[in-house]
């Protein structure tokens, strides 16, 4: 009789083990779930601190290729526009932004949200922040909180206006 429990418990591990290793496989995948894409404008009243002008994101995000266009006018001024090009597996992507500052980006999945991790260089400066992407209000919201290494921090609303493009 004990020879047989020993027999079950081997077949119960043996049995055990794929199912472990799917759950694994599923809880890794829903990690990265989230779709960035769409079209997405910037809510300056919900902003902290409260923001002003025209800012719109158009993003394409098809794990790991991220890509962000970023359109800024304000008073009438002339739009200025960038694209940002980052992988999600952590490698550094250098870019160019709207203002013309240069920033070392790598980006990885935490749970469910993006975190950047960037190092900007401004005449002749650096400077280093931590910034997190969430959706939020069932997707449409996408909310960016930076952090910078002085303390600073600034947490930037923008509402869907399309979803993600094809």
């Amino acid at each position: 009789m004990r020879q047989s429990g020993k027999i079950t418990n081997g077949w119960v591990r043996i049995l055990m083990c794929p199912l472990m290793l799917a759950a694994i496989t599923v809880t890794a995948q829903a990690q990265s779930a989230q779709d960035f894409s769409g079209l997405w404008k910037q809510d300056n009243d919900r902003c902290q601190p409260k923001r002003n002008g025209d800012v719109t994101l158009r993003i394409e995000h098809h794990d790991p290729e991220l890509t962000v266009e970023t359109s800024i006018s304000r008073n009438s001024a002339i739009t200025r526009h960038a694209v940002q090009k980052y992988t999600t597996d952590g490698k550094v992507s250098v870019s160019t932004e709207a203002d013309g500052d240069e920033f070392n980006t790598s980006v990885v999945w935490k749970d469910s949200s993006l975190v950047f991790s960037i190092e900007e260089h401004e005449d002749g400066r650096i400077f280093r922040s931590k910034e997190t992407w969430s959706l939020i209000e069932n997707g449409a919201t996408l909310q960016r909180t930076r952090e910078r290494a002085d303390g600073e921090k600034r947490i930037l609303f923008f509402r869907r206006q399309q979803s993600g493009f094809n």
